[in-house]
């Protein structure tokens, strides 16, 4: 358990993909201040769970977080954010891959406005250390390429071909980017946006999710981001189009597919 409080604890959500020995440093230095927090506001395996769902279940885990923040120099001794800290923290163990030393020094700077309010615990440092992993949960994502896009998204294909089984020339016209056409096809592609979140369970394009996908994969180009809205802002009105499925989805998932094939490129975007 304590390792997977490591991992939450550091940004709130994660350490964004950090590679495995960087990871296992920040695990070595970390368990035992981990330890020592826990001791001092036991933690639960539902209190857990509920971090990773990103909330914070009462004030003693706002107190582990505030705890673990001040040992590991991402909060000053007076309770506030340490930006400087955090910045040293990530030069020493990310130094070695410029991107997610990026995202960690955004991620400090993001989140410095949370030493400009209020609380009422002064330098115990509980309540800002909650607001420090709030910050971090709605301003922080983990910035994701066109590329791994791709990739986990064949993944859920090839997961959905068990309950939806295609011929393997049909995937290779996925593949290739073709639209498809046949009902096996189109019903596959639904199984795969509902299981990534780019169709609820209704068969309706997810706006709001399209836009989560666009924000994690801005790379830090705000034009990126606006670009990626507004393929989505395009690409939801296949919802106004009638369909003889319904929530099934399938015939609305061929009309997403291609929506995305026409209209992605002329925003910059790989397909």
């Amino acid at each position: 358990m304590y390792t997977n409080f490591i991992l939450i604890f550091y940004f709130g959500i994660s350490i964004y993909d950090v590679r495995a020995s960087s990871l296992d440093d920040l695990k070595m230095v970390y368990e035992n201040v981990i330890k020592e927090c826990v001791g001092d506001y036991p933690i639960t395996a539902a209190d857990l769970e509920l971090i990773k769902a990103r909330q914070i279940p009462n004030d003693d885990i706002k107190c582990v977080f505030a705890c673990a923040y001040k040992k590991t120099g991402m909060m000053t001794e007076e309770g506030m954010l340490s930006v400087e800290g955090i910045k040293d923290m990530s030069q020493k163990y990310l130094s070695d891959n410029p991107e997610q030393l990026r995202k960690s020094k955004e991620f400090a700077e993001a989140c410095s406005s949370v030493n400009d309010q209020q609380v009422s615990d002064g330098t115990k440092g509980c309540e800002r250390a909650a607001l420090i992993f709030k910050c971090s949960t709605e301003k922080i994502t983990n910035a994701v390429t066109e590329e791994e896009l791709k990739i986990e998204f064949t993944k859920l294909v090839m997961k959905c071909t068990k309950d939806h089984p295609v011929d393997m020339s049909e995937l290779m016209q996925l593949q290739q980017l073709i639209a498809p056409k046949k009902t096996e096809s189109k019903c596959l592609l639904a199984c795969a946006y509902k299981l990534n979140g780019v169709m609820t369970s209704q068969g309706l394009y997810n706006l709001e999710h399209a836009y989560k996908i666009a924000e994690m994969s801005k790379n830090g180009d705000e034009k990126r981001l606006e670009n990626g809205k507004k393929v989505a802002d395009i690409c939801v009105k296949v919802n106004d189009v009638e369909v003889s499925d319904g929530e099934k989805g399938c015939e609305r998932a061929a009309l997403i597919f291609k929506c995305t094939l026409e209209n992605a490129p002329k925003f910059g975007f790989k397909v």
